[in-house]
């Protein structure tokens, strides 16, 4: 459900705001709310895991996720519609945050440790392939039965979900403890203010003081919410992992590859349904060269690893394709010739998808195996706000170059689609000597490569 739901959404948007009558500034705040509620609340969903319980917290996650998604496709009309819209969508990715950081951790109990690596393929496997079918998925439905469709599937595929976990008889280990209540309320209130400022800088400017202060505030409470979770005996997620270096340096590069990740998905999607015309099923089929190829370079990541036994030649490899194909398709936007993106979508998809593999097994062999399941936690709530600020200032960067009249239309002119790849090149150009500089130089030892510690298997799921 979390892995198609970022494919189909996309596809859906166009249509969605033509019945809704929504702007270019609430279709961006459609997918922008969901990626924010995973960031902000995947640490609450570790906390409750080991609070209350693996099981439990996923069944709340999974029962979240598909009644948001049902009241996603009741959305009504008029001026309801966005409030409605983005209050619905927020809870859908609370709903996912809760499944997420559970998912690796049931699958771990579940497998001895010789089977663990085959088991986590499979798993990382099967959300590739339903993120490289969300286009096609979604284009389907849309076309066939409106885009509330898109919304309506995950309940039969949630109510399965909840149906196999109560036959699977799983365990539902629990540590106990307190739950806090304010470290959570002060890490949300800090990253929702952040980005409401950053996507909003497009609409009031950069320099705006209105601007300035939501960003001063919630760079405030941040710095009050990392103070809060340091001095805390539970803290809501453990900062202090970040001193390790070779795991800090991972988790921030993957902060920012996942940002140009979804801005060409999003825009993508958008610029050949609006800028070229497409229908839907041709929107769909016309991203099949991006995803496919961000599902063969993950695949093609553990290989690398693997094989030359350094971080260093998938993340450097991808980073180089991604910003050579990121670049190459951006400059043939306005020419609106499907074929002439084709090249720099495949170079861009595969590059994107070689680097965050290898580096989620670089930083699970940096720290201890005991602290690996909070490792996981902080990963992937910082690869979420990764998105969700790319999405923002993309956002922000494409509402100030649109035209007023489109963006009342909810429409994404191609001069505010280039805006938007502009700002994923940047990043991928920026990451890509960082990454040259920060990551650890040599091959690794045979002992610490191997699937059994942190190669292939704890490295390939991705969501």
């Amino acid at each position: 459900m979390v892995s198609l739901d970022q494919t189909v959404v996309a596809v859906a948007l166009d249509p969605m705001a033509h019945s809704l009558g929504l702007t270019t500034f609430m279709m961006h705040g459609v997918v922008l709310v969901y990626v924010l509620a995973l960031a902000a609340f995947v640490p609450v969903g570790g906390m409750l895991a080991r609070r209350i319980g693996l099981l439990t917290t996923f069944r709340a996650g999974a029962a979240v996720f598909a009644l948001a998604s049902g009241f996603c496709a009741l959305v009504p009309s008029g001026d309801a519609a966005e409030p409605y819209l983005l209050a619905v969508r927020a809870v859908q990715g609370i709903g996912g945050a809760l499944m997420m950081p559970v998912a690796t951790s049931v699958i771990t109990d579940v497998y001895e440790e010789h089977e663990r690596g085959r088991a986590l393929a499979v798993y990382a496997g099967l959300a590739q392939l339903f993120l490289v079918l969300g286009p096609i998925v979604g284009a389907v439905l849309t076309q066939l039965l409106g885009w509330r469709s898109v919304f309506l599937v995950n309940l039969p595929v949630g109510a399965a979900c909840l149906w196999m976990i109560a036959r699977a008889r799983l365990s539902n280990r629990a540590g106990g403890g307190p739950l806090s209540a304010v470290q959570p309320l002060v890490m949300i209130f800090s990253l929702v203010l952040l980005v409401l400022g950053l996507y909003q800088c497009g609409v009031w400017g950069f320099a705006n003081a209105r601007t300035l202060t939501v960003l001063a505030t919630g760079a405030l409470a941040m710095a009050v919410a990392v103070r809060l979770v340091l001095r805390s005996r539970h803290p809501l997620v453990d900062l202090r992992l970040l001193r390790i270096r070779p795991y800090a340096v991972a988790v921030a590069l993957t902060f920012l590859v996942q940002a140009p990740q979804l801005i060409v998905l999003v825009h993508g999607t958008v610029y050949l349904r609006q800028a070229m015309g497409l229908s839907l099923l041709a929107t769909g089929i016309s991203l099949l060269p991006l995803v496919a190829a961000s599902a063969a370079g993950t695949f093609l990541s553990g290989y690398l690893l693997d094989r030359f036994r350094s971080v260093r030649v998938p993340v450097l490899l991808g980073l180089t394709l991604a910003t050579v194909g990121a670049v190459a398709w951006t400059a043939v936007l306005p020419s609106r010739e499907y074929l002439w993106q084709v090249p720099g979508m495949l170079l861009a998809g595969i590059g994107m998808g070689l680097p965050t593999p290898a580096l989620s097994a670089e930083l699970m062999r940096a720290v201890p195996p005991g602290k690996r399941a909070d490792a996981s936690v902080l990963r992937q709530s910082i690869r979420q706000l990764g998105g969700a600020v790319g999405l923002a200032v993309a956002g922000a960067a494409a509402l100030a170059a649109n035209e007023d009249t489109a963006d009342r239309a909810g429409v994404i002119t191609v001069g505010a689609a280039s805006a938007a790849f502009a700002v994923a090149c940047c990043v991928l150009a920026f990451t890509l000597p960082l990454a040259a500089f920060a990551l650890p130089r040599g091959a690794r030892s045979a002992r610490t490569g191997g699937r059994g510690s942190a190669g292939r298997g704890p490295g390939l799921p991705s969501g």
